[in-house]
């Protein structure tokens, strides 16, 4: 009875060491999920690895002096970075809320149809030379964008996005961020590019297409109130369409990928 007592607490402490690694590599992989889908994370990843080869230059050359305000920065930075994290905190919460009532599976709309509501409404705004400014979100999370725009987070369709770039309408001067396959938000400002060899031919609405596409894997379209001509912005560059059908043909690739 004794042995049989001894092998099932031995059975019962592996399984709760087991259950116990399961959680932490579990915290740890959404950590590093949360770090390469943020344009902020990364970079302050990046600085957080700085000051820690710092605090080994202050141990190793005997710097107090250093080693203090380091050691002052580690203490206050976990407050700092619940601060500057408060947004993507806040909307992974929210995503965790939504994953726990809705299956993940409803409402999507099918890659197909995506593509024929941006291309029917890319279309339709550029026959009638609307300015308009379309990002897709992919795995680089556009939060800080999001933020302070209007948040939607409606079935997308293309009555509802042509609506929005109306000249008339309070939300045309600026983004819309595709999320989802959901409009998800309205009236985002982006960042623009600072190149110098973009052609000055180009306007705002391309330039931050562009911009958004340097630090992101988004895939943005514009259209061109000047001319009506549309594009197609990805890792930095600009791809200017006249012909729709070949426009839909790599939109529908990009977004298969």
């Amino acid at each position: 009875m004794l042995f049989g007592s001894l092998e099932e607490l031995n059975l019962l402490n592996i399984l709760l060491f087991a259950l116990d690694v399961y959680f932490v590599w579990l915290i740890i992989y959404y950590v590093l999920k949360l770090i390469k889908a943020n344009v902020r994370a990364v970079q302050i990843m990046k600085g957080l690895i700085f000051v820690y080869l710092l605090a080994l230059l202050s141990d190793w050359l005997n710097l107090q002096t250093l080693r203090s305000l380091i050691n002052n920065v580690i203490n206050w930075g976990i407050f700092a970075l619940i601060i500057i994290f408060q947004p993507e905190i806040r909307g992974g919460l929210e995503q965790l809320g939504r994953n726990s009532t809705i299956s993940r599976g409803q409402n999507r709309l099918k890659e197909e149809g995506i593509t024929n509501i941006l291309t029917h409404s890319i279309e339709f705004l550029a026959k009638r030379r609307i300015g308009a400014l379309i990002v897709i979100e992919q795995e680089v999370k556009l939060d800080e964008f999001i933020t302070p725009s209007t948040l939607m987070n409606s079935e997308l369709s293309k009555e509802l996005l042509t609506t929005v770039f109306i000249p008339t309408t309070p939300l045309h001067d600026g983004a819309v961020i595709i999320r989802d396959e959901k409009l998800y938000c309205a009236g985002a400002y982006l960042p623009s590019s600072r190149r110098e060899d973009i052609s000055k031919d180009l306007g705002t609405r391309h330039r931050a297409a562009i911009g958004i596409s340097e630090i992101s894997d988004s895939i943005t379209l514009t259209v061109s109130e000047e001319t009506g001509r549309f594009s197609i912005a990805i890792n930095g560059e600009l791809n200017v369409y006249s012909d729709l059908e070949l426009f839909r043909n790599d939109l529908q690739r990009l977004l298969g990928r």
